[in-house]
């Protein structure tokens, strides 16, 4: 079998990363840049040290501060309109997954027109786009490191993706300074989401060597650090291990794509409003329970990451088997409680997302194990 590896061509890392953003728009040939971010993030002035950066280099700017959570055509317009009126060359995207997400589909739809819905899928997108900078702020989505823009449909809430190498960052911007000011629970939502990322893709159907080196170091700086960083947001190096390890899992997860787990978390309606880190972790125990069979070696692996310990008297079924059960013990270290019922999820909603969830192919298709919408369902009111 034939297997691609694609990644950023440029990555500056490091604390005052952000300093260089300004000299990295020029590089790219950027007289006018847009900085994409969301409303919280604005309110927080934690694009300031970006805003500076462009300054200091002669860069004009304009914030567009309005990328919604769950990014959809309408957002997407939006921003493409403020883009076209300043006449911006070069898209700077700052914030978490949703930022980022806005800034790859605003992209597409500057170079090549609407409307977006021609984009989802594999490869539909016809050539080269604005070239990007992505600015990641939580060490979660890594979202900086993919050809993947995920939006929501406003009339179904279904979440649909836009996959194409043109959609890649120009530059990648990883200052870990940017991330200390987020909240514990963001903070273990995020980091879980990057474990999470990290695991399906090292499991998956599509699994490389290349993906597995990737994979493997970021679960294990994940499962050595996100506690550090969950109880004292300050402490930059587990910071700074936490960002890299996302961006790790970034580029696995970006040549391999997820597995069951994002195809039910991203399955759960849009009207619950639930972070999409928080619903990674929530379901993550069911789908590892329905998949180690499947992949009995390296869920025994992922086990020995998830406790840190040696566990050579226990055979690799064992170990296999025990893993939900470590993943459980790590979210009750963060304060995150499994399943969907405690976020306000009906039984009544399960049969839609097992039906959503089955009928994803880009995610399933990777699945170690592969499931009907039955199975899928089965395994939603076992553990619901």
């Amino acid at each position: 079998m034939i297997h691609e590896f694609n990644s950023v061509p440029k990555i500056l890392k490091g604390a005052g990363a952000i300093d260089r953003a300004g000299k990295e728009v020029q590089r790219l040939g950027g007289e006018r840049a847009i900085i994409v971010t969301d409303p919280g993030l604005s309110a927080l002035g934690l694009q300031a040290s970006l805003e500076k950066a462009l300054l200091v280099a002669g860069v004009p700017f304009v914030l567009y501060d309005q990328a919604e959570l769950e990014p959809n055509a309408t957002s997407i317009q939006n921003c493409v309109n403020v883009i076209n009126e300043f006449k911006a060359d070069v898209l700077i995207g700052f914030g978490g997954g949703s930022a980022l997400d806005t800034a790859k589909a605003a992209s597409v739809l500057v170079s090549h027109g609407g409307p977006i819905d021609n984009y989802f899928g594999v490869d539909m997108v016809p050539g080269p786009c604005m070239p990007i900078i992505a600015v990641p702020t939580t060490a979660g989505t890594g979202s900086e490191m993919t050809s993947i823009s995920v939006l929501t449909n406003n009339e179904t809430g279904a979440k649909l993706g836009i996959v194409s190498d043109h959609i890649y960052a120009a530059s990648v911007i990883l200052d870990p300074a940017l991330t200390t000011g987020l909240p514990p629970h963001v903070t273990a939502m995020t980091g879980v989401d990057a474990f999470v990322h990290a695991m399906e893709s090292f499991v998956g159907l599509r699994a490389t060597p290349f993906t597995d080196a990737l994979n493997l170091q970021a679960m294990k700086m994940i499962a050595l650090n996100i506690r550090k960083a969950y109880t004292n947001g300050n402490n930059l190096q587990a910071r700074e291990a936490m960002l890299y390890s996302s961006a790790l899992a970034g580029m696995g997860f970006g040549n391999t794509q997820n597995g069951i787990i994002h195809a039910i978390g991203t399955s759960v309606p849009a009207r619950y409003k639930l972070p999409h880190g928080l619903l990674m972790a929530a379901v993550a125990p069911m789908g590892i329970d329905y998949n180690f069979m499947a992949n009995p070696e390296k869920y025994a692996i992922v086990f020995d990451i998830l406790t840190g310990a040696n566990n050579d008297h226990l055979t690799t079924e064992e170990r296999a088997a025990s893993c939900a059960d470590a993943f459980s013990a790590m979210l009750e270290d963060l304060d995150i409680k499994e399943g969907l019922s405690p976020y306000g999820v009906t039984v009544e909603d399960l049969p839609g997302i097992a039906t959503r969830a089955a009928a994803a192919k880009r995610l399933m298709d990777n699945n170690p194990r592969q499931g009907n919408e039955k199975q899928l369902l089965a395994m939603l009111e076992k553990q619901f």
